[in-house]
């Protein structure tokens, strides 16, 4: 796990990785089950009668928590980088489009989330949760002034939440963002077995090696038999240019 100092970094801009208070929710069935790790945020439960054609009803769990926003970059602006171009395009300065389109509180009102929760109350071990080595978690260290204690992301666990019902809490660093990524591309795309097997019936030949660069990089070298290295990911990275977005992209605390 990287130092509390690492880990975290303040920003004003939205960023994926940003730590926020929100409420959450998942759909749940008739017997209201929640696994201990959940339990703190199923604090409140929702039946809508009728839902189904059949006449069954949809449960719903939800609470206040803390979470990870998932959404990277790119999507959290993906509206607003629209509305700028084209009020460029109609003769607008930069400067103005940007001011425009950041008053415009209908773009990019959604992002994914997932809570941050005990490691003690998951199974595969606290010690190998908080090391990094349990797929679908992200460790976190305690923040250094404990606005967030020592925990893990809980990847498995992906809501969509309205941005101007969320308070930034704290942020990471690039590092960090890192970690994250590669996170939830291990939990969504490396860990299955066919893998290995479809790259091969594409490209015609047996792999011999795999080879994963670093500590928790973004990308996987395949060595084949006849010697080629296809790199399969790319670490996507930090978009190079601010976008104007600022800490009015959250609801900020004083108006809950």
């Amino acid at each position: 796990m990287m130092s509390p100092d690492d880990f975290y970094e303040w920003h004003d801009e939205p960023r994926q990785g940003d730590i926020v208070l929100c409420g959450v929710s998942r759909i749940i069935a008739d017997d209201r089950h929640s696994p201990p790790q959940w339990e703190a945020l199923d604090a409140h439960f929702v039946q809508i009668d009728d839902a189904w054609d059949t006449g069954r009803p949809l449960g719903v769990a939800a609470g206040i928590g803390l979470a990870m926003v998932v959404t990277h970059d790119c999507q959290l602006d993906k509206e607003w980088n629209q509305r700028v171009r084209e009020l460029e395009r109609s003769g607008m300065t930069l400067d103005r489009a940007e001011r425009e389109a950041a008053s415009d509180v209908t773009l990019d009102r959604t992002l994914a989330v997932s809570p941050l929760v005990d490691p003690s109350d998951l199974r595969g071990g606290r010690g190998n949760l908080l090391a990094g080595r349990v797929i679908g978690y992200l460790p976190l260290p305690r923040h250094p002034e404990n606005l967030v204690d020592e925990c893990v992301v809980d990847l498995t666990y992906q809501c969509t939440v309205d941005r101007l019902d969320v308070v930034k809490v704290t942020s990471i660093s690039e590092a960090g963002r890192k970690q994250l990524r590669y996170a939830v591309i291990q939990l969504d795309a490396l860990r299955t077995a066919d893998l290995g097997f479809e790259v091969e019936a594409v490209v015609g030949r047996t792999i011999r090696k795999v080879e994963v660069p670093g500590r928790s990089p973004l990308e996987v070298r395949i060595q084949l038999d006849d010697g080629q290295v296809i790199q399969l990911l790319q670490q996507p990275g930090t978009p190079d240019k601010g976008t104007g977005r600022s800490g009015d992209f959250f609801r900020s605390e004083g108006t809950f």
